[in-house]
């Protein structure tokens, strides 16, 4: 009877490679050579790569679709162009509320930072995140 295939084991050093790649210093091809080599084969590398990718729906603390948020894409003139943003206000609130400016890092308005907005609404904050990023397409 074949014994049951055991889990990649995810090193410090693979972790520090998919890194290096995500912030542009290391291209795919390069990646996959030195994860393959620390993985000790391609097979082992490919299986690996997938395992190293963040996954931002599961990442989420508070979902899209939770009732006590509610979420919206806008869009404003801005000083370059038209800005997009996302707005999130807690449901069932009335009268006057905190506002909470949200601002990205380099990556624009990601999933991660939508929940970080969704968090902040769920503390009574009318909250936005405008992406800076949108006057450039």
């Amino acid at each position: 009877m074949p014994k049951p295939s055991a889990k990649p084991v995810i090193t410090q050093a693979m972790i520090d490679a998919y890194d290096e790649y995500t912030h542009l210093t290391l291209d795919r091809r390069r990646f996959m050579e030195q994860l393959t080599r620390l993985a000790g084969s391609g097979a082992a590398a490919a299986s690996i790569a997938p395992m190293l990718a963040a996954k931002s729906a599961k990442a989420a603390i508070v979902a899209e679709d939770d009732p006590r948020v509610k979420g919206e894409n806008i869009t404003y003139p801005g000083r370059g162009g038209e800005m997009k943003a996302y707005l999130v206000k807690p449901a069932g609130q009335s009268g006057k509320q905190g506002t909470v400016i949200v601002i990205h890092e380099n990556r624009g308005l990601n999933p991660h930072i939508r929940d970080v907005a969704r968090r902040v609404a769920l503390e009574g904050f009318i909250t936005l995140a405008p992406d800076f990023l949108s006057p450039l397409g």
